[in-house]
């Protein structure tokens, strides 16, 4: 089934995902330097992104969890002149390799992409107060930190903001009561947090099959 879900992704792909110098830059120059392609969303995924950021109009992006910076080529495509996106890596060589794509980018999109390196909690929680609020969050980092990424993130929102959750179903594995994996773990406590959240209008997750294999994501409206 593998080969079937790959192949369909690969024929959206070929109809319906543009051809964008950023994005193929960034695909093409993390192979070459050895990386593994499967960390970064599929094109079809980015697409989504894109899509829910132009959907609701959005400015101001914040992402935890940049590898390559592929996803956040999808993120900044989507903004105006006048857009920022701000995403967070804890990996000094994924985000020496993110930068590479992120300064390509800048020949390519008008809006302004921020790349910080170091524990995306620390980060968030230096942000000064007067920060701005975002109106749309990506969260593909590490699954144990989940639950404190979303507290963190509901601080940083305002009504109407969107959240985004990647990899929410592991193949099934959060099904596993056996499974005590701080990952799995991680994103069990984080459907408790969604549940009935006070600061969220509505909430679902969606299973996912493709190249990637079978996994999913969580999408939230702050109230």
């Amino acid at each position: 089934m593998q080969q079937l879900w790959s192949d369909i992704d690969c024929f959206i792909e070929k109809h319906l995902t543009p051809q964008d110098p950023a994005l193929s830059y960034a695909i093409e120059n993390t192979e070459q330097q050895g990386f593994p392609e499967h960390l970064a969303v599929a094109p079809n995924q980015g697409m989504l992104l894109q899509m829910l950021i132009q959907m609701n109009a959005c400015k101001r992006i914040l992402e935890v969890g940049t590898f390559a910076a592929y996803s956040t080529m999808w993120l900044a495509r989507a903004l105006p002149e006048d857009g920022y996106v701000l995403t967070i890596e804890a990996r000094e060589k994924h985000a020496n390799l993110a930068q590479q794509h992120i300064d390509f980018a800048k020949k390519e999109y008008p809006a302004t992409i921020e790349l910080k390196l170091g524990n995306a909690v620390e980060i968030l929680k230096m942000l000064p107060e007067d920060t701005e609020a975002f109106d749309f969050i990506f969260i593909d980092a590490d699954k144990q930190s989940y639950p404190e990424y979303l507290d963190l993130s509901l601080k940083l929102s305002h009504s109407g903001t969107v959240i985004v959750l990647d990899n929410v179903i592991r193949a099934g594995d959060i099904l596993d009561l056996d499974n005590h994996k701080p990952s799995i773990e991680g994103i069990r406590e984080t459907y408790t947090r969604l549940q009935n959240h006070p600061r969220i209008l509505s909430c679902t997750a969606l299973q996912t099959i493709g190249s990637k294999g079978h996994d999913g994501f969580a999408i939230a409206i702050v109230k």
